[in-house]
Order: structure tokens, then sequence, then C-alpha cells
């Protein structure tokens, strides 16, 4: 009898798990940083949990920070049986994503990408796009972003502007952001932003040559500068920078998005962390799968961010943090 009624729960178990429908989803990363890789794997354990009815299966491929690279993977992925759901991860591999015509009727989904209106997916955030697409923008606002510093200078009283250095490499999302900085930067008496770019370099090793000749770069201006900008893109995302160029120019970050670097010393930073850019992007991948299609669901802009700073580099720069800095802080006050 036991042995009976064991098969039949085991035969019963077996059928529930056939029941499962079954989804498949591609992604694509752009190339393997922290930002990339933790926000796709919190994008698959909350998928997950919000479709417990579903059996997903994903399928993960690394454009090597190449986007033709991107371009062969999606034409590979479009040669065979598609899947229910497209999704890539950073700028470049979103980028040949977009472009995609053999995968327009796909269902696609974006993220950690700083700037989808620059990239042509949508012409203003809120919009949707006509090529089946959508997606949320991960970044604060550039003017945001000079507020918070510039609140900081202010409460310092400082005599004259500081002469910030805005560290970038040419990868879209870093280009971007500078751009849209230097635009706004005649509004803040307080920051004088000098824009320091190096070519961005494709493969495993371009993070490195790429950091090499950024301080190289910051030599040149001995002297004449007061801390950098980190800005977003592949380039914050290297371990060490802020030590390494530190040991080089005896120069800190006054600004930085991404928090690995505000506990390394950068003053501030205002950033989405990657466990909430991986589960905010998971609700949109449930609804898309919902209606099968991305079609008429507006790109966006996250509403979640992370403020950190660091009182050890206020101190040394005699640059105090406000109060109400260090309550939205929270536990992320690094010294």
């Amino acid at each position: 009898m036991i042995r009976i009624l064991s098969a039949l729960f085991f035969l019963s178990f077996s059928s529930l798990l056939v029941a499962k429908e079954t989804v498949n989803i591609a992604i694509i990363e752009t190339l393997s940083v922290d930002i990339v890789t933790e926000s796709r794997q919190a994008f698959i354990d909350e998928l997950q949990r919000l479709l417990p009815d579903k059996h997903i299966r994903f399928s993960v491929h690394n454009a090597q920070a190449s986007e033709q690279t991107a371009a062969d993977i999606l034409a590979s992925i479009a040669s065979q049986p598609l899947p229910d759901l497209v999704v890539s991860v950073a700028t470049l591999a979103t980028r040949a994503l977009h472009s995609a015509d053999a995968l327009i009727q796909t269902p696609k989904l974006f993220m950690v990408v700083s700037a989808p209106v620059e990239e042509g997916i949508v012409s203003a955030l809120g919009e949707v796009s006509s090529r089946n697409i959508t997606g949320e923008a991960h970044v604060l606002d550039a003017k945001v972003k000079l507020d918070m510093l510039d609140g900081i200078l202010r409460a310092s009283n400082i005599s004259e502007p500081l002469s910030i250095a805005l560290i970038h490499s040419t990868y879209p999302s870093s280009t971007n952001s500078v751009n849209q900085l230097m635009a706004l930067e005649h509004e803040y008496e307080n920051i004088d932003l000098v824009a320091i770019s190096t070519p961005f370099i494709e493969g495993r090793d371009g993070l490195l040559r790429m950091s090499s000749d950024i301080t190289t770069s910051l030599h040149q201006f001995e002297g004449r500068l007061d801390g950098y900008w980190l800005s977003s893109g592949p380039l914050v995302e290297l371990d060490g920078l802020v030590d390494n160029i530190f040991n080089e120019t005896e120069l800190l970050p006054l600004f930085a998005e991404n928090i690995e670097a505000v506990q390394e010393g950068a003053l501030l930073g205002v950033v989405s962390e990657p466990q909430s850019i991986g589960k905010s992007a998971a609700k949109k991948a449930k609804r898309i799968l919902e209606r099968k299609s991305a079609e008429g669901i507006p790109v966006t802009k996250m509403d979640t961010y992370t403020v950190a700073v660091n009182v050890s580099t206020a101190i040394k720069l005699k640059l105090p943090i406000p109060s109400n800095y260090l309550k939205l802080s929270k536990n992320h006050i690094y010294q």
C-alpha cells in the first residue's frame, strides 16, 4: 500500500512539473563587469520568484565589450527557434538588439542603459518604441547629481570653484553622461568641470589599458585639479581604480556613479544598485511575458537610488557633509 501511494505521489509530482509552461529567455551582456553580471543575476532570481508557475530557461551570452560581437550573437539567436524574450544588459548589447531587424517581432527588454533617448530607442522618456523593446534608464539626471555635489560645496563656503576632471572613456554611456554634465556646468559657480577622455578599448584587457591612459592624462593637469568625477560606464567598474589614481596623482573622486568607488574613497555617490536594477527589470519582464509583447510599454527611468558618502574623504578635503546627506546615506556611510 505504501509503495502504491508513493508511486501515485511521484506521478502526481511529475505531472505538475510537466504542466509548467516553458519560457525561453536569451540574455546578452555587453561585458563582464560587476554592475552587468550582478544585475543579470538579480533579474534571473527575481523573475523566477515572480513566475513560480513557469519553467524558465535562460541562455546567457557575453559580447566581450564588442557591438559587432553582440550583433553576431543576436544573428545566431535569430537563426534558431526564437525565444519568448531577449534581454540586453548595458549599452553596446542594447544598441545591437535595438538594431536587429531579424528580432523585431520578438519582445525585447534592456537594462543598465543610462541614456535610452540619446541611443535613439525612444524620443523621450515615457514614450514607447516602435521596435518591440522597452526598459529603464538606471542613472539620475545630470542636474540632480550636480545639485547634490554643489550642496556639499555650498555648505563648506569654498572661496573658489573646484576644478573637477570628468574622467571617462568614449563608451557611449560615458560620453552621454559627460555631455549632459558639461551642458549644465555654467549653472554652478562652485564647479569647474574639465572633460578628460580616453578611447574605449574592447576586450578583457581594455579596462586596464584605459585606466593607465586616464592616469597619464591626469598627470598633464598636475596642480590644476582639485579632484575628479567618475562617470557611468565600464571604467568606473574597474576594481582598484580609485587607489591607483590616488597613488599616482594624490587626487580623490568628488563624485562616483558606483558604490564601491565611494568605499574606496569617493566623497559622494548616487547610483542604482544592481539588485534594484535587476528586480525592477524582472517586473517589466513579467509584464512583457504576460502580454507576449513589449509594444506599448513605455521606456522609463528607475525611481530607486542609493546615496553613499565617505566621511574620511570629506575630512581630508575639508568639505563637511550636510546632515541630510548622512540621513539619505543610511547604511552607506564609509570611512
